[in-house]
């Protein structure tokens, strides 16, 4: 503070009178003292008091009070609010410790506003004014909460650190304060861990209430405790030893600038001191990496995504955080802080334009730049105690009305509000000259325009108002998840490198958010996916060097969140989506060539069963996306699905005979693997499981030739075990597939691995109809030639025989009630099980197999070709198969689907709004409710057929 002067005898200027009748108000109540006033003391008096609300109730409160801060130096004036201030540590009682503090609070507001609207001080030394008066608040207000607990006033081992403009002695007006509170249990009386931690709560809590509790006196200062580590799960006080563990290992950049103005305000100050000095390297990095400061200019590029981002205006704008702001002039000083402080102390300042000044010292900015910035900065501060003066309110931005604009440039002794509008603009553009002129070179276009700031604890409006431009409905939820990421709350964004890249890729990401149908279902879409990431820098560094494949990843993502599920456990498929040949289906015969090479080096069995489940994951993966987006047919899916199914099995069953062989010896006999259901009709989806039958042909009395023989039943039983444990057992790759065996003779109660007399004989005597239309599904899968030749015989002998029509429609509709009963259909999307669905046309298609097969022999097994074989025999008319065709397509459809876009079956009352576009579009329709209106006509269709072919249900 520099001036002694008694504050009377030193006053410089004084604004205009905006509101005559406020002001009259202040004369009249000061009477005759008013009068004895010299005509400088009466003009700022005056003007004030017809310019600020809050400023003229303060001196109808006390006039004799105001009277005495004229007479006496402001210096002076403010030693004794402090004194006053601190001394709430020596007095008893909740109400009077509030009251103390207030009423110091109120003296030391008004010596700094007649001081600082005077012109006796400087902007500055008003700023340092309002961040001492702080500090000894808080040393007031901790003594007085270590007193209520029965601990030392002095609070030995607990330190109140000062962040932010309160750290550099630069507070507003109005300003909140920004503290971290940090205990150290060693200074604490010997106490335990747990115990000096709940009193340092206990404190702090009491500290807070009595800084900011709104009383009839007001209050002393809003408080802050969101700068702590990790403050969402940490307590309001923390220990040295956490608060270091914490920077130590997640520290951000934005944390790193909050520390440069860092100190220790209150408390135990000595505590606070060691611990800004043990984190010294955390904000001072001697050998800054190109990492970081990378990170650095990243945040920067955040401010203003783009050069021209957001516009220096004047009505309504944010002289903080708009364009042209203090902001950008702290972060202008700060960022080359960062970069350069590590090997030059002289830059370490934690003042602003202290810090100006030895950036130019240091040859870092020019002459022009710094005093450009200086007195931007000092007038931009003076504006903005301005507008906060006026009802003592944490504001920033200019008025918007031409009366409370008039009414700030009257306060600042403006010549006139146009006046005030050229210079207020032309300073703004000053300052948005030389932030813009910083890291020039690293400007990157973007189509995005505005402010994208995710640090610090608060959401930035600006940051908000760009996130709504961008189509963000839920902006506030965006950027506090956004703000999340970047203080490492995930396993994918807890690595320093991991978050400078994440930093980098924001707006590319928010780019490619706002070009989705929904962002807001798009961002949690990508959020769900960062979540279950395992590590983040693979996944970022993927994306940081090609970011056109943020559209691929929103696009399934939004679509699918099902799918965003599965590709964070499947992170090694992003690269295969860095090619658009991705969205190229492979042919069909090239998957089991491509699983022989993705095993060409792998010997171990487990290794063998991780490996198939990692390619068919990737491989399943890429066709569900292609169908979950509309690239891939369902038929050309389901072709592939087979054939991803087909490759696996025949890979695993070498494997498994390997394996049995290895152990057990060769035998003379061999092995045939029979699909059914969607896998023998080359039907598959992607969350089909394999239906299967297993049939050897051995002689009875031979056994294998191998350190421990076995004879052909438990050989094959045991290679039948091993098949499937190799297929269905949960790896750390995951599951494959999982396997159904109950089609195979005499289902759960039959043996795993058939002879192929047994299963000769049980479909002679015993099969029952639905197990003989299962074998309308049949396919050989894997085995050997001679044998697999033999079972494609047995299973055409079995469908040619002759049967009694009415019996077989008995029991094909006896066994659809079952069905229906046991799961019936919920709604018209429940494909497969609702009336008139997918199985109804099944059951019609296996009835006419079953009736005319004796004639013409097994029809193909795929449900398509099957429908159209019964047209071409007259089994069907054309008309039933049109109808039952274009039905099938339409329901394949929809089944294929759902089930590669939500691993089941779609509902639209729970899909996103991306999904149901998407599903309405594949039902040939132009809203979900036009697609469930075009089911349920099909649906009702089928049905009729079904009734026409079986009969009534």
């Amino acid at each position: 503070m520099t001036s002694e002067a008694i504050l009377g005898d030193a006053i410089a200027c004084a604004p205009k009178v905006f509101d005559v009748l406020a002001s009259g108000q202040v004369r009249d109540a000061f009477g005759a003292r008013f009068h004895q006033l010299k005509s400088a003391e009466q003009e700022l008096l005056a003007g004030v008091a017809g310019c600020s609300p809050f400023l003229r109730r303060l001196m109808l409160r006390d006039p004799a009070a105001v009277v005495e801060i004229l007479r006496t130096s402001p210096s002076e004036a403010m030693r004794s609010a402090c004194e006053h201030a601190r001394q709430v540590g020596s007095t008893e009682g909740r109400d009077v410790q509030l009251s103390t503090l207030r009423h110091a609070k109120d003296r030391a507001a008004l010596t700094i506003a007649l001081a600082d609207i005077g012109g006796v001080w400087d902007v500055i030394t008003a700023t340092r004014a309002i961040s001492v008066f702080a500090d000894a608040a808080l040393d007031g207000a901790i003594a007085a909460a270590a007193a209520g607990v029965d601990y030392d006033p002095a609070a030995p081992g607990l330190a109140v650190i000062a962040m932010g403009k309160h750290g550099a002695f630069e507070l507003n007006y109005s300003s909140d304060i920004d503290i971290v509170v940090l205990f150290d249990r060693t200074q604490m009386g010997g106490r335990a861990y747990p115990e000096a931690q709940k009193l340092a709560i206990k404190i702090t809590r009491e500290m807070v209430t009595l800084m900011q509790q709104q009383t009839p006196d007001g209050y002393v200062f809003r408080t802050d405790l969101r700068l702590r580590p990790d403050p969402g799960v940490t307590a309001v006080a923390l220990s040295v030893e956490a608060a270091e563990t914490y920077y130590e290992a997640y520290g951000q950049n934005w944390e790193r600038m909050a520390y440069v103005k860092a100190r220790a305000a209150a408390g135990d100050k000595a505590v606070g001191e060691a611990f800004l000095k043990a984190l010294r390297p955390f904000v001072w990095r001697k050998y800054l990496d190109f990492a970081a400061i990378d990170d650095v200019k990243a945040v920067k590029r955040q401010i203003h995504s783009s050069k021209g981002g957001g516009e220096v205006e004047f009505e309504g704008h944010d002289i903080k955080v708009g364009r042209g702001g203090i902001r950008e002039i702290e972060f202008y000083a700060q960022t080359q802080q960062l970069i350069l402080g590590g090997k030059d102390r002289e830059l370490r300042q934690r003042a602003t334009l202290d810090a100006l000044d030895a950036l130019h010292g240091a040859g870092h900015i020019s002459l022009n730049a710094r005093d450009d910035l200086t007195n931007a900065y000092c007038y931009l501060r003076q504006v903005e105690h301005r507008l906060q003066m006026v009802n003592d309110e944490q504001t920033h931005a200019i008025p918007r009305a031409a009366q409370d604009i008039q009414r700030i440039a009257d306060f600042l002794g403006e010549a006139s509000t146009s006046s005030f509008r050229e210079r207020l603009t032309k300073t703004l553009r000053t300052i948005e000259r030389h932030f813009d002129d910083l890291f020039e070179e690293e400007a990157a276009p973007s189509s995005i325009s505005g402010s994208l700031i995710f640090t610090g604890v608060n959401n930035d409006p600006a940051t908000i108002a760009t996130l709504q431009g961008l189509g963000f409905r839920r902006a506030d939820e965006v950027s506090d998840i956004i703000r999340r990421w970047h203080a490492g709350g995930m396993r994918a964004t807890r690595t320093e490198r991991a978050r400078v890249l994440l930093t980098k890729l924001m707006t590319p990401l928010l780019e490619a958010l706002a070009k989705a149908g929904s962002p807001d279902d798009a961002f949690f879409a990508f959020d769900g996916f960062l979540k279950r990431l395992p590590a983040g820098v693979q996944v970022f560094s993927l994306l940081a060097s090609n970011t056109e494949l943020f559209e691929t990843l929103i696009r399934i993502m939004t679509i699918s969140p099902f799918l965003g599920r599965e590709l964070s456990k499947r992170v090694n498929v992003i690269e295969q989506l860095l090619d658009n040949s991705w969205a190229s289906a492979p042919e069909i015969d090239s998957y089991s060539p491509s699983l022989d090479a993705a095993l060409a080096s792998v010997e171990n069995y487990e290794d063998v069963l991780n490996g198939v489940r990692r390619w068919a994951g990737e491989k399943k993966f890429l066709i569900s996306a292609q169908v979950a987006v509309g690239i891939l047919g369902a038929d050309d899916a389901a072709a592939r699905f087979t054939a991803i199914a087909n490759a696996c099995i025949d890979q695993l069953c070498s494997a498994a005979i390997a394996e049995m062989r290895r152990q057990h010896g060769d035998i003379d006999g061999a092995l045939c693997v029979i699909g059914l259901g969607r896998l023998g009709a080359v039907e598959m989806t992607a969350t089909s499981d394999v239906d299967l039958i297993f049939i050897y042909d051995a002689a009875p009395d031979v056994v294998s030739d191998g350190a421990r023989p076995l004879g052909p039943i438990d050989y094959y039983t045991r290679l039948v075990r091993r098949i499937v444990t190799a297929l269905s057992a949960a790896t750390e790759e995951g599951v494959l597939f999982e396997v159904d065996m109950q089609l195979r003779p005499s289902g759960g109660a039959g043996p795993t691995a058939v002879s192929l007399s047994a299963f000769r004989r049980y479909y002679e005597e015993d099969a029952w109809t639905w197990e003989v239309m299962a074998l309308t599904k049949a396919r050989v899968i894997a085995g050997a030639a001679k044998l697999s030749k033999t079972v494609e015989q047995e299973v055409e002998t079995v469908l040619r025989r002759p049967r009694k029509a009415e019996k077989v429609r008995a029991d094909i509709r006896d066994m659809r009630e079952r069905l229906m009963k046991a799961r019936p259909g919920v709604s018209e999307w429940d494909i497969k099980s609702i009336s008139g669905g997918m199985t109804d046309i099944a059951f019609v298609c296996q009835y006419l197999a079953l009736l005319h097969g004796r004639r013409n022999g097994p029809p193909p097994p795929a449900l398509a070709r099957m429908i159209e074989w019964f047209a071409d025999k007259g089994a069907l008319s054309r008309e039933d198969a049109d109808a039952l065709s274009d039905a099938r397509a339409l329901f394949e459809t929809v089944f294929q689907t759902g089930r590669a876009a939500t691993g089941g079956v779609f509902d639209p009352e729970t899909a996103g709004q991306a999904l149901r576009a998407r599903m309405a579009v594949a039902c040939d329709a132009k809203t979900i409710e036009e697609a469930s209106t075009i089911l349920t006509a099909r649906q009702s269709m089928v049905a009729n057929i079904y009734r026409k072919v079986l009969g009534v249900l």
